[in-house]
């Protein structure tokens, strides 16, 4: 699925498919915000939680030119899911991060399946230190199964994302049985999918999100 493509069919279809609940966005299937503003820990509580785990990986997107595949994008995807101490519900935090500032591609949005049949919430973390760059739009498709954060093609080449989330009104999730992937968009329409999930998810970190939340150990390249 093209999110350009889908998020103007949706506004199209649905110009008014828009609800609030509390300071974030509750996104049913085939509903859509372009009002992501970003929030804090002393905004909304519920977000402070235990790290259940942390998953990064290195990607890679190429275009080709001149007959041979040459990167256009490298950095890597960080999936955090995070139980809330407030309800013990799940929520899945992403960030882009680590970019090579030497190549000239540009993320577009990204597509995050798993969702089918799930309550969601989303919004992006606006702590700071905490990335540059927060999408500003979010989609739902019309099954439910898919989430987009657009950004709206402010997301420059050697930028970090902030943590863009999606709330879950679930304390646990099936990751073999939902096998969740993300699929990453260039501007020039290049794309890659990835697993957000490692094949049998890691024990509870027991590490608490404070005031700042979401802190973490930057890997170097």
């Amino acid at each position: 699925m093209n999110a350009h493509l889908s998020i103007g069919a949706l506004v199209a279809a649905a110009c008014t498919s828009m609800s609030y609940a509390g300071p974030v966005v509750e996104l049913a299937p085939g509903d859509f915000t372009a009002g992501l503003s970003g929030i804090t820990n002393s905004v909304m509580s519920e977000l402070i939680g235990t790290i259940e785990f942390d998953y990064l990986q290195n990607f890679s997107v190429g275009g080709v030119e001149g007959g041979s595949v040459d990167p256009l994008y490298e950095a890597t995807l960080m999936t955090r899911v995070v139980r809330s101490n407030q309800t013990g519900n799940l929520t899945f935090n992403f960030r882009i991060m680590e970019a090579n500032a030497a190549l000239t591609g540009q993320v577009s949005h990204i597509e995050i399946t798993g969702f089918n049949g799930l309550e969601t919430r989303v919004e992006y973390r606006n702590e700071p230190g905490f990335g540059d760059q927060g999408p500003s739009i979010a989609a739902r498709s019309f099954d439910g199964d898919i989430l987009t954060f657009d950004f709206n093609e402010s997301f420059e080449t050697a930028e970090s994302s902030k943590f863009f989330f999606a709330m879950l009104d679930v304390s646990e999730y099936d990751f073999e049985g939902n096998a969740p992937q993300a699929t990453i968009y260039l501007l020039s329409g290049d794309s890659i999918s990835l697993d957000i999930a490692p094949p049998v998810p890691a024990p509870g970190s027991m590490a608490l999100l404070g005031a700042a939340g979401l802190c973490f150990t930057r890997r170097r390249r």
